[in-house]
C-alpha cells in the first residue's frame, strides 16, 4: 500500500507546480489510494471489534463459570452441616462392643461440639461434650464384676426416688400413665413409671414448680422417641435446686454387668434427646 502511495504524492508535487489541471488527477488518484486506506481501516476496525466482541464474551462466559462454581461451592457449604462431633470411641480402651456415646446434641448447626475423655480405663469411660455455649453431657459406662454387682448399684441409685401410687395426688400423664406426687421437708416429688424406666423429679416447694407439666411434656416425647432397653430398672432423675432456673439431670441403665449413665444441666427434653440417641449408635 505504501510503495503506491509515495508515487502519487511525487506525482502531485510536479502537477502542483507545472499544471493547474493536474492537481484534478492527482486528488483522484489520492482519493482512490483514501477509499482503499478507509476500508482496510474499516476491516481492521471490524476485525478489532470482532476481536473484542469475541473477548468480551470469554471474559463473560468465565466470569460465568467462576460464579457457577462458587454458587456450587456455596450451595455444598449450605448442605453440609458445621459442626461435627468429634468421635472418640477408638481412642478409648474399653472393648468397642460395650462402648455407648450419643450421636445427637441440643446444638445450633453452627455450633461445634467437642468430645473430652475424662476417664480412659478397660472397665470404665468418661467422655465430656461441651459445645460454642458450655457442658452438653458426660457421659460415663462402668463394667462391674458381674450383673447383680451393677443391678446393686442401681438400687442403691433409684432408692428413694418412687412415689407410692395412691389415689390422691395421682396425675394422669397421657398414653395411660399415671405419675404420684408429695411434698415432705420443703421438698416437692413426683415419679411414674414407663416400661422398665423409672422417672423422678423433685423441686424446692415454694418454687411452685409445675412437675406433672414437666412430666406430661416427657411422656409425650418418649411416644415417638426410645430410650435403650434396660436391664432390670433404668432410673431419670431430674433435680431442679432453688430458685426452678437451673437443673441436673442424672439418667442411668445396667446392660447385663454394664451401667450406663449421662449426666447434664441442660433441660429434660435435651438430656431424653442425647440419651435416645445413644440407643441408635
Amino acid at each position: 500500500m505504501k510503495k503506491k502511495k509515495i508515487p502519487q504524492f511525487l506525482i502531485m508535487g510536479l502537477c502542483g507546480a507545472v499544471l493547474v489541471g493536474c492537481s484534478n488527477n492527482g486528488d483522484t488518484g489520492d482519493t482512490s489510494s483514501s477509499d482503499n486506506e478507509s476500508e482496510e481501516t474499516q476491516t481492521m476496525d471490524t476485525t478489532s471489534n470482532e476481536s473484542s466482541s469475541a473477548a468480551s464474551e470469554t471474559s463473560s462466559s468465565s466470569s460465568s463459570e467462576e460464579a457457577t462454581s462458587s454458587s456450587s461451592v456455596n450451595e455444598e457449604s449450605q448442605e453440609t452441616p458445621s459442626h461435627q462431633t468429634v468421635g472418640v470411641s477408638s481412642e478409648l480402651k474399653m472393648n468397642p462392643d460395650h462402648v455407648l456415646l450419643p450421636t445427637a446434641f441440643p446444638t445450633t448447626e453452627s455450633s461445634s461440639v467437642t468430645a473430652d475423655i475424662i476417664t480412659n480405663e478397660v472397665d470404665n469411660y468418661t467422655v465430656s461434650y461441651t459445645d460454642d455455649q458450655g457442658e452438653l453431657a458426660e457421659v460415663t459406662g462402668t463394667i462391674y464384676e458381674n450383673s447383680d454387682l451393677a443391678s446393686e448399684e442401681m438400687d442403691t441409685f433409684s432408692n428413694g426416688k418412687s412415689i407410692s401410687p395412691y389415689e390422691e395426688g395421682g396425675s394422669d400423664l397421657g398414653y395411660g400413665i399415671t405419675g404420684y406426687g408429695e411434698g415432705a421437708a420443703g421438698t416437692q416429688y413426683f415419679s411414674w413409671e414407663e416400661g422398665n424406666w423409672l422417672f423422678s423429679i423433685s423441686s424446692v416447694s415454694e418454687d411452685q414448680m409445675d412437675n406433672p407439666g414437666i412430666a406430661k411434656k416427657i411422656v409425650d416425647y418418649l411416644e415417638d422417641h426410645y430410650l435403650p432397653a434396660p436391664d432390670g430398672q433404668g432410673v431419670v432423675y431430674i433435680q431442679y435446686p432453688q430458685g426452678g432456673e437451673e437443673v441436673n439431670v442424672d439418667i442411668r441403665w445396667q446392660d447385663s454387668n454394664i451401667v450406663y449413665q449421662l449426666r447434664t444441666t441442660r433441660v429434660p427434653l435435651e438430656a431424653l434427646e442425647m440419651t435416645v440417641s445413644m440407643n441408635l449408635s
